[in-house]
């Protein structure tokens, strides 16, 4: 059976959304000296069975969390080649030959994942004012099935997968990321926890 949410709570839902992509701003800033501004360009509500359709044909860069509180579940990131390029070259001044990148490359990717996931993470976990614990993510290259299976191993199918297309535009320069995100959380951990911010914002 689907998870249901009352569509009166897509709101907070997209307020939580907007405080995890201010954060990654934040820990930009902080962590790596980068400034930029975070735009979610939709949001938008799929099965898990749909995951490989919304992530695409052909192999793409992802990082796969599991989260070890509540709302528990899975937080996904995807980005194509060319992504995973801007970002290397930004991090360590290197250009990307032919697609293929060094050990210098593969480092400043990881760190990069490691900042933007963690980043909006916490910003969810501040709103909701508790700590979501998760696993350090690894960034692997694998075709679509291979990621939401991997995805999906630690979930239920009845899951409810919030899907956001974001863009991370570099403030001063013309280097833009774009990042494909899926938090897939436990269906009852995630309405308690949507329905516990819902009564504080009333109260």
């Amino acid at each position: 059976m689907p998870i249901l949410i009352d569509i009166r709570k897509l709101t907070i839902i997209g307020k939580l959304i907007q405080h995890g992509a201010k954060n990654v701003a934040d820990s930009l800033s902080t962590m790596a000296g980068i400034e930029a501004d975070i735009q979610i360009k939709s949001l938008s509500f799929v099965e898990p069975n749909d995951i490989p359709n919304e992530i695409g044909e052909g192999e793409y860069y992802h990082a796969n969390i599991r989260l070890t509180e509540p709302p528990y579940g899975v937080f996904l990131m995807t980005f194509g080649d060319d992504t995973a390029a801007e970002i290397a070259h930004h991090m360590t001044g290197q250009e990307v030959e032919d697609g293929e990148l060094n050990q210098m490359h593969e480092s400043a990717l990881q760190e990069m994942c490691n900042i933007l996931t963690s980043g909006f993470i916490d910003g969810i976990a501040n709103t909701l004012e508790t700590t979501i614990n998760m696993e350090t993510p690894t960034v692997e290259a694998d075709d679509a099935t291979d990621i939401a299976d991997a995805a999906l191993s630690h979930v239920r199918r009845d899951s409810l997968t919030i899907v956001l297309d974001s863009l991370v535009d570099i403030e001063e320069t013309d280097v833009a990321f774009s990042l494909r995100i899926f938090l897939i959380p436990d269906p009852g951990s995630f309405v308690h926890l949507i329905d516990q911010l819902d009564r504080d914002v009333e109260t």
